[in-house]
């Protein structure tokens, strides 16, 4: 577990990040001005699997695609790892669905190397049923009501404030339809997703070494239990609109009657 002074530096560390993070949303929509991304090295690999000769046909399990971008002109020691949330891919963090540069564009022009993965038996990283169990898949009017127009719902007493969503929020609009386009079934145990996750991110920071881990949403639960493994290796930590602790998570109630 990280200690009081550990956990402190990881805070302080996160708060530059953090900021960096809250300036995003103006220097995305200029990202055509900004040139060319100059990238030292790209490329993809694996890590976390081990084949499994107890299935029939012995399927690779418990690995993790990791793609990989490395500025020309690096200027940060410590990478960022991107770790998407529920029902979503790496895809995530690459683009927005109005086609806009993702975060991991925006974090390489500043000078950060960047891996962002695809979570285990999600999106390149193959699902074996027989190992990881049912899947639960997006819902149509569940993505509408929580990412695309909460403004429409009233699960939140703050719900009508939200204006982040481009174009109309409903489906046909291209916008909507790029990223229900985006959505991919998770496993239905998420202590599970927690687990195999966390020997992922594990095994990723034994290849790659010390970084700064970018959580979100349903991945919020898996940065902690990393930094527990790897306190060394755990620069930060930035949870951004994270799930509940490990295991457990928070229910929605709505809105106030």
């Amino acid at each position: 577990m990280l200690g009081r002074h550990d956990l402190m530096l990881a805070v302080v560390t996160a708060l530059g990040a953090i900021g960096v993070i809250a300036a995003v949303a103006a220097p995305l929509a200029r990202a055509a001005t900004d040139g060319p991304l100059v990238i030292a090295k790209q490329g993809y690999f694996f890590v976390g699997g081990k084949i499994d000769t107890s299935i029939e046909g012995s399927p690779m399990v418990g690995q993790m695609y990791v793609e990989f971008q490395i500025p020309q002109d690096q200027k940060h020691p410590y990478p960022i790892v991107m770790i998407h949330g529920g029902s979503q891919t790496g895809t995530n963090f690459t683009g927005t669905p109005d086609g806009r540069e993702g975060w991991a564009q925006y974090f390489l022009r500043r000078g950060y190397a960047v891996y962002v993965v695809d979570q285990v038996a999600r999106g390149r990283a193959a699902y074996a049923a027989p190992v990881y169990g049912p899947t639960a898949s997006a819902k149509l009017d569940w993505v509408e009501m929580r990412f695309v127009a909460p403004e429409r719902s009233r699960r939140w007493p703050q719900a009508h404030l939200h204006t982040q969503w481009p174009g109309s929020g409903h489906p046909g609009d291209a916008a909507f339809d790029q990223f229900y386009a985006s959505q991919m079934p998770s496993i239905a145990d998420f202590a599970r997703q927690q687990e195999i996750n966390r020997d992922a991110g594990i095994a990723l920071l034994d290849k790659i070494g010390p970084a700064i881990l970018l959580t979100h949403s349903q991945s919020g639960a898996m940065g902690w239990p990393i930094a527990d493994a790897r306190p060394d290796f755990v620069r930060a930590i930035v949870a951004v609109e994270p799930s509940g602790p490990p295991v457990h998570d928070v229910e929605f109630k709505g809105a106030p009657d």
